[in-house]
């Protein structure tokens, strides 16, 4: 398994050094790693000062310099953008540009609401109600014409939601969701199994239901992302997944 979601200083929401994760990984035995920044236009178009556009450059310098200086591990070089539909044409000449080795699509933010992330997302909303504005912009990202690789972390809302019960599981939206993995399948996109979860019970997200799901709609293409942020969570809960993952393809 490669860790394909990681994020350094080049992201908005990170400090680390992208060294300290080539050493965690050689330590660790990895023949390979991917660099995922994230680039969130979407807020970026919404005037976010938080979510400052990343310094490609520096970036591309940076892969670059450490794939010399590790020629022992393969590094690879993604990026993770924010979905907005109006973001598309920017998005897709980015990816035509950048010579990014894979990229990353992923729902932060539904236009009008900002991202799931803040508290002022839920506001006046059922848990109902804001997991199906969640899941519809999912939906419009996967119908999108951006010439994205994965889906990232299908259920992000259910880190942050405020709800008791925070899960996001296929028999609460079964319409939604099969329309999602369907529409993945057809265009022979990748599902990430992101094993960043704020507690409960999951090992990861999307949850077991919707992995079971997604397999039996004929589903077979995965990646693996730790969503981290610092080199100590780098690979976090792999063993677990991938435990979880041959147990129900059985």
């Amino acid at each position: 398994m490669i860790d394909l979601h990681i994020h350094t200083e080049i992201s908005h929401d990170s400090c680390e050094k992208a060294e300290n994760y080539i050493l965690r990984a050689i330590a660790c035995g990895a023949e390979a790693i991917g660099f995922s920044e994230h680039y969130d236009y979407d807020a970026y178009l919404d005037g976010d000062p938080d979510s400052r556009l990343p310094d490609l450059e520096k970036y591309f310098d940076i892969i670059e310099g450490l794939s010399l200086k590790y020629p022992q591990i393969k590094i690879l070089k993604g990026v993770e953008l924010g979905y907005r539909a109006d973001a598309a044409p920017h998005y897709n000449k980015l990816l035509k540009d950048g010579n990014f080795d894979y990229s990353i699509l992923s729902v932060h933010t539904v236009k009008g609401r900002g991202d799931c992330y803040f508290p002022a997302f839920y506001n006046g909303l059922t848990k109902e109600q804001s997991y199906s504005l969640y899941l519809n912009a999912v939906l419009e990202s996967v119908r999108s014409d951006i010439n994205f690789d994965i889906v990232g972390h299908l259920g992000y809302i259910a880190r942050y939601s405020p709800y008791a019960d925070k899960r996001l599981t296929y028999s609460q939206f079964p319409e939604l969701i099969d329309s999602i993995l369907t529409e993945i399948i057809s265009r022979g996109k990748y599902l990430e199994i992101n094993t960043s979860v704020n507690g409960g019970e999951e090992i990861a997200v999307p949850c077991e239901e919707i992995l079971k799901r997604y397999i039996s709609l004929g589903g077979q293409k995965f990646s693996f992302g730790s969503d981290s942020h610092t080199a100590d969570k780098f690979m976090r809960n792999f063993e677990k997944a991938e435990k979880l993952l041959l147990r129900i393809k059985k």
